[in-house]
């Protein structure tokens, strides 16, 4: 007779706990298969033990004070309530500390338009150089406090997979604005400019769209709410976009 235990398991990336992200991360971050990363997740977070395998597909664990002989259909049934794990979250989620350095809102409510772009321009550059260093930047960025001795590789996946959830919640959000960037962009000649220099033309329509060519708005611009902004933004990209169509 197969044997069952009763345990509770987080349904979703929101109810995660600091602990339990950074055990996820740590995962991650050895490039472990996602079915091995869910089932040491499984084990972890319902504090399940294997104490030894049996013959067949079985396991001898324990879960509290029970002990059981498990299949492996049970573990591989069991592990789909973590498929989320499989893909980014849907709202932005993070390990809310690192050390004494506490992180800042989520969903950027609040924060600096100024800090959004930085952020951006680190995650956009990381996305086309996979340079480790611009991700240490993006994170001193979301945790203002820490020290770059803090910033392990499962912290370092924790930054990424935060700005990128965010960025596709804001996809939604904002989607006349906010839309895919062309891997690089060329032009007739076949010329690519650096990746540098893309980001900075982007960020500088950015702020001339809001200023509306105004330098003295500059300044209160790059302070202004990020949801604000990126409202702004939005209404105007839509505005070209019903223009383009009544004028074709």
């Amino acid at each position: 007779m197969e044997a069952f235990f009763n345990f509770t398991l987080p349904k979703s990336w929101a109810d995660l706990s600091d602990h339990q992200l950074l055990f996820f991360f740590r995962q991650l971050a050895t490039d472990k298969p996602i079915a091995e990363i869910q089932t040491l997740c499984l084990c972890q977070w319902a504090n399940i033990l294997v104490r030894c395998r049996l013959e067949g597909n079985g396991y001898y664990v324990q879960c509290g004070k029970q002990h059981a002989a498990l299949t492996l259909r049970q573990f591989v049934c069991v592990i789909t309530a973590l498929d989320y794990l499989k893909s980014f979250p849907l709202y932005p989620v993070r390990i809310r500390k690192i050390g004494k350095a506490s992180a800042i809102e989520a969903d950027f409510q609040g924060v600096p338009f100024s800090t959004f772009i930085s952020a951006d321009n680190y995650y956009q550059g990381f996305l086309h150089t996979k340079n480790e260093a611009l991700l240490n930047h993006l994170a001193t960025l979301l945790y203002p406090k820490v020290k770059k001795s803090q910033l392990t590789t499962p912290l370092l996946l924790n930054t990424f997979y935060w700005f990128s959830s965010l960025k596709h919640y804001f996809s939604r959000l904002f989607p006349h604005f906010l839309q895919p960037m062309s891997s690089y962009s060329e032009d007739l000649l076949g010329y690519t400019p650096p990746i540098g220099e893309v980001l900075r033309t982007a960020m500088n329509a950015q702020i001339r769209a809001l200023t509306g060519g105004d330098i003295t708005k500059e300044e209160a611009v790059l302070s202004m709410d990020t949801w604000r902004a990126l409202t702004e933004l939005d209404a105007k990209a839509k505005e070209v976009e019903d223009i383009k169509r009544q004028t074709k």
